[in-house]
């Protein structure tokens, strides 16, 4: 990252059993603290025009709101006791539920705050107003009148940001990937799109957050936001957010740097009639296509090196994911513990980046990662079937390693069942490696195949017309080969 910002890497909306999810907040505090630099609790609060469903149904969200009224004491005590300046940011937050106005996450900048049981989303703005806190948007996608955004009554004044994305899927425009299937509220509805509100001619930054009810902040796969800032705390974080110096990121940590004219992300930009724009992307996988998008078009595309040489000298990336395993057609299903250890010979081990389903639940289970050293790296974790995100049951990590041909990867697993695995970075360039812990259907580990920091990286610069008499909006959209994206937060253009 150039300039004076770095990458923080959070989740600002999530749920546990305080609220109709499930977990203790402790759980979520320490999940969080294990792999994310923020996070803020957001329990479910109130609906207001919730309508009575067939056969009492309305009773599922009613108990959820009492046992988050009942435990707000507690919430209040824990996030206050979470929060670390330097190490650590903890938010605390709640959900408030409508059907006509859309469902909001209020996000406090302090502590010991009371919850809002506002009418009307005027009533909560006021409340947000007066606490200086954030209300931001989620699921936008969703029709009308069943808890989708309301874009007619969206003002900026607490909300320089929406949620883009999060496990309920993509809603960028009603036609692109992840779309909405998990829950029943519809699918994608155009005229509620992010695409179609900068259109009207809406200024907002872009975030995405788990909406995880599974007590797992930061689950990889439904929703994670970068935010770039000066300090790791909360007056830094919120900052950046109120700029829109953040980002939206679907589950891999991709790294994003841009400028319009010297200007950050989120930036609001008096200009002439031509702008030119630099970006550096940064993937945790192989970048399939970075590309700028103004006024809802696609304007300029990047691509990497058609070939690279994978060993050529100079950092790669490699991913070992595991899991796999028995399923319940078979009677079989089950969570597996795992432990093992990395161990890198002829090679140095520069980061690591985890990527943690939020399947199975487990209250006492945890992942773990200690780093031995440039050389290596330890690795408690779990797996199974039960319970897992769009039918995935696997936990990975992705190294990034200094090494040439010859570094040499010893992989040593304790449990599920002892096992020992050998391979070098040159074969893993020509092909992945499958490492079972047992006969079929044990689980498994696969080494998938290195990947050269050229196939990860793309920087670029594009010069772009400025509509005369117009306010455009430019903002870069990233997609990876193994699908995962990344939308930074437009830069607004005024041609003066």
């Amino acid at each position: 990252m150039s300039g004076a910002y770095r990458i923080l890497y959070g989740d600002i909306h999530n749920h546990n059993a305080l609220g109709y999810g499930v977990g203790s907040l402790e759980r979520s505090i320490d999940v969080a603290r294990t792999h994310l630099d923020f996070f803020a609790f957001t329990g479910h609060s109130s609906w207001h025009d919730m309508v009575p469903m067939e056969g009492g149904r309305e009773a599922h969200w009613q108990k959820g709101f009492d046992r988050l009224k009942a435990g707000w004491p507690g919430v209040q005590r824990l996030i206050a006791d979470a929060n670390r300046d330097g190490e650590f940011a903890a938010f605390l937050g709640f959900e408030w539920h409508s059907s006509h106005f859309g469902d909001q996450c209020v996000v406090f900048p302090d502590d010991h705050q009371p919850i809002c049981l506002a009418q009307d989303i005027h009533e909560l703005r006021r409340f947000c107003a007066t606490k200086c806190a954030l209300m931001i948007p989620h699921h936008l996608a969703y029709p009308s009148g069943v808890r989708g955004v309301n874009w007619e009554v969206f003002d900026p004044a607490c909300t320089p940001v929406v949620e883009i994305f999060s496990e309920h899927g993509n809603s960028e425009d009603d036609r692109g990937p992840f779309p909405f299937f998990n829950h029943s509220m519809g699918g994608r509805v155009t005229a509620n799109t992010v695409r179609a509100a900068l259109a009207r001619g809406l200024q907002f930054g872009f975030v995405a957050s788990s909406d995880s009810h599974s007590g797992f902040p930061g689950a990889y796969g439904e929703g994670l936001m970068a935010a770039l800032c000066t300090e790791l705390d909360r007056a830094s974080i919120l900052e950046a957010i109120h700029a829109r110096r953040t980002y939206a990121l679907t589950g891999d940590r991709i790294a994003v740097d841009l400028d319009v004219d010297g200007q950050p992300m989120g930036a609001r930009l008096d200009c002439g009639h031509k702008v030119q724009m630099r970006y550096a992307v940064e993937g945790r996988d192989e970048v399939d296509v970075v590309e700028v998008i103004q006024d809802g078009h696609v304007v300029h595309r990047s691509h990497p090196p058609a070939q690279v040489d994978a060993c050529a000298g100079g950092p790669f990336q490699v991913r070992l994911e595991w899991g796999w395993g028995p399923w319940g057609d078979l009677a079989l299903e089950r969570i597996a513990d795992w432990e093992f250890q990395i161990t890198i010979e002829g090679g140095r081990l520069l980061r690591h980046f985890p990527c943690l389903q939020s399947g199975p639940f487990d209250e006492a289970r945890r992942h773990r990662f200690q780093r031995a050293g440039e050389q290596g790296l330890q690795v408690q974790s779990y797996s199974s079937r039960r319970g897992a995100y769009r039918q995935n049951p696997n936990q990975s990590v992705v190294l990034e390693v200094d090494g040439d041909a010859a570094t040499r990867f010893e992989l040593r697993v304790i449990r599920p069942a002892p096992s020992h695995f050998s391979t070098t970075a040159g074969a893993l360039a020509n092909g992945s490696m499958f490492c079972p812990t047992g006969p079929f259907p044990k689980e498994s580990c696969l080494w998938h195949r290195l990947l050269p920091c050229a196939a990860t990286r793309i920087e670029d610069r594009v010069t772009l017309d400025v509509p005369a008499g117009e306010r455009s909006s430019v903002y870069l959209r990233v997609r990876q080969h193994n699908g995962h994206m990344a939308w930074a937060s437009p830069v607004f253009l005024h041609r003066a």
